[in-house]
């Protein structure tokens, strides 16, 4: 009943823009539950209120409903299900999300689960084009209706869960930029710059990897220190058969402290020298921080540290066992949007593949899934995604015991 569910909304027509369609059929669906308290907002946002019987801090559960346009509108769109996946435009981003959001209602309503706070439900338009539809939610809602000092949170579901929570709403973030050197009196066939740019690259992924990968717990602290790092382009000499006298590689660094990117910064220029001495006389390094992104913080809000994230990774913890990790350096668009507005947010996190009473099982993704030989037009359209139907349910019971327990 889930999946045809899903299945319904993928087929409901919602690029970015132009979400009027599904945002509709979010509403009456919402009605259908037996909630009168839904409205669609001017941003298309369909949001509903399930009351609380007083006492208690307001939880909004939320998703986007978007996806990204990229056929128009009278293409229809025919979502199945293959290899134990559903098969659609944006199956996983964010319509495993919205699914996940409406299976909370509907569990909260079948087992009549009475909350002293309030729970919205709400899905969110144009995540995909800067998320102006949490923008205009916080503007109308932030801090008359809705405001974190009273315990409120925004807490979204973005298809994945199980394992813990993202608050890194607004975090920081460096682009930086690596050049490596070779003197210019090697012949030909010598030393190449890639020579030195490979063992620098290695060792970087190896030295930086324990804090790039770090699970931050509750219990750690260590929140401030978890580190991303992704290497996304790597050029060396454009022309064929030719020694490279430079080559390059750009970074992409982020974390809940500018702090922690500088020293980021400082390990990458320290392995740099060491190899490029390695390497030789004449062969050098220049290291580059081309931009700088990021906001302080609201001020009072512990992004590693907070009521709510503690609820919610202890919700995974009760439900699989896990280590409660508590992210502080990431977040979805729609959460950042939201953080800038001044209301923090956080996002259910995690890989957990849930068989019921199978357990607990992590499967990592594989490209052999989208490489299927159930992918097919359908039509006349080939473009899709895909999302393993088994990963929705972990999200929907974190969700779940996260909101009725906060």
């Amino acid at each position: 009943e889930t999946v045809r569910a899903w299945l319904a909304r993928a087929n409901a027509y919602g690029p970015q823009g132009d979400e009027t369609y599904r945002s509709r059929l979010i509403y009456k669906l919402v009605h259908s539950y037996g909630w009168e308290d839904v409205h669609i907002d001017d941003a298309r946002n369909v949001i509903g209120i399930r009351r609380g019987v007083g006492g208690g801090p307001t939880v909004v559960l939320n998703a986007h409903h978007d996806n990204v346009a990229l056929w128009p509108k009278e293409q229809p769109i025919e979502a199945f299900v293959a290899d134990g996946r559903v098969w659609c435009p944006a199956a996983g981003d964010d319509l495993m999300g919205v699914t996940q959001l409406l299976s909370v209602l509907r569990a909260m309503n079948a087992g009549n689960i009475k909350t002293k706070g309030d729970v919205w439900f709400v899905t969110f338009t144009g995540e995909e084009v800067g998320s102006p539809g949490a923008e205009q939610f916080v503007r109308a809602n932030y801090p008359q209706n809705l405001d974190w000092r009273r315990g409120d949170i925004l807490a979204q579901f973005h298809g994945g869960a199980g394992e813990g929570v993202s608050t890194g709403s607004e975090g920081y973030i460096h682009f930086s930029q690596l050049r490596v050197f070779v003197p210019l009196e090697y012949g030909r066939w010598r030393t190449d710059a890639v020579d030195a740019l490979g063992p620098i690259i290695t060792r970087v992924n190896q030295e930086l990897r324990d804090s790039r990968s770090t699970r931050v717990g509750r219990e750690t602290g260590g929140g401030p220190d978890m580190l991303q790092l992704n290497m996304p382009m790597v050029q060396g000499n454009a022309i064929h058969n030719g020694n490279s006298s430079e080559a390059w590689i750009r970074f992409d660094l982020r974390a809940a402290t500018e702090e922690r990117l500088e020293r980021a910064d400082s390990a990458i220029q320290r392995i740099a020298a060491d190899v490029t001495h390695q390497m030789g006389p004449g062969f050098s390094y220049l290291y580059e921080v081309n931009m700088k992104l990021g906001a302080k913080g609201i001020d009072g809000w512990d992004r590693a540290n907070n009521a709510a994230a503690r609820m919610a990774a202890a919700a995974s913890e009760a439900l699989y066992g896990t280590r409660p990790i508590i992210d502080p350096s990431e977040g979805c668009g729609d959460c950042r949007r939201a953080y800038m507005g001044g209301m923090p947010a956080m996002s259910f996190r995690g890989t957990v593949v849930d068989y019921g009473d199978a357990g607990r099982f992590e499967v990592p993704l594989s490209r052999s899934h989208l490489s299927s030989q159930v992918r097919r037009k359908t039509s006349g359209h080939d473009v899709t995604e895909s999302a393993e139907v088994v990963r929705i349910w972990a999200g929907i019971k974190q969700g779940l015991v996260f909101a009725t327990a906060y």
